[in-house]
């Protein structure tokens, strides 16, 4: 009985060696867990740039004949921004992206592994890591202020009973410049993502993971308050933490 692995593994030729025999195609590169396979479950997507001659982008964006099993495609969309998701009737995902070998340096790009290279692909997405804004390198005292403006303004407006809105702002935006914070003043850790700290927190902070499950399954009021307190705990040593913004937020909301 083969493994997920083996599976996910056997896939993933199969789509190489179909996009090799085509030479409008100049490489392919895995992202995400594509290129770490040893992190590979049954959950994991394949997460694949094609690289092609340029001019012939849209073909390969919008076109399916470069898959094994394009028949079995039950959602097929492409993005605004010109990625693509792929679902497949037993539930795989291809999320796909297409580039010439000049326009990948422009990508954001951190684990990878470059599977076909008919000519400066790997220089090419060694660039993008190299040009590439990782959350390590952002403004601690930027981001704890927006934690703490985040959390009023989400909410206020949950209280004026945008709770939609609210929501969003707390769970998706404060939250985001919390977990920014913490990655800049992280130690490096090869689990981590560089690009977005919410992937695989739960392995490099798990404490703190865990308490922000929590926090976000509650109520507007109540998770503003969860997150003014972890703010606190991880961050009041701290020169840049914005003690009177915190406390500001805490009296505007105590009794709310």
């Amino acid at each position: 009985m083969t493994t997920t692995l083996e599976r996910f593994e056997a896939y993933l030729t199969s789509v190489r060696d179909l996009l090799a025999a085509d030479p409008r195609v100049v490489g392919l590169v895995g992202m995400g867990s594509t290129a770490e396979r040893w992190r590979v479950d049954e959950w994991s997507d394949h997460d694949l740039a094609i690289v092609v001659a340029a001019g012939h982008e849209d073909t390969f964006r919008f076109g399916r004949e470069w898959l094994p099993d394009g028949d079995e495609l039950v959602i097929d969309v492409v993005e605004w921004h010109g990625g693509a998701k792929l679902l497949f009737a037993d539930g795989r995902v291809i999320e796909l992206g297409v580039a010439t070998v000049d326009s990948i340096r422009s990508w954001a790009v951190h684990h990878h592994d470059v599977l076909l290279d008919r000519g400066g692909v790997a220089q090419a997405v060694a660039d993008a890591v190299a040009a590439s804004k990782h959350t390590r390198d952002g403004d601690l005292r930027g981001e704890l202020q927006l934690v703490v403006a985040t959390v009023r303004i989400g909410v206020g407006k949950a209280l004026r009973g945008e709770v939609l809105a609210g929501g969003e702002m707390l769970r998706h935006d404060a939250v985001g410049h919390l977990l920014s914070a913490v990655s800049i003043t992280s130690p490096p850790d090869a689990r981590a993502d560089l690009l977005d700290p919410r992937r695989r927190f739960e392995l490099t902070h798990p404490s703190l993971a865990q308490s922000l499950a929590e926090a976000i399954r509650q109520p507007e009021v109540e998770l503003g308050r969860r997150l003014l307190s972890l703010l606190e705990q991880v961050f009041s040593e701290h020169r840049e933490y914005p003690r009177d913004g915190v406390a500001a937020v805490r009296s505007l909301i105590a009794d709310r």
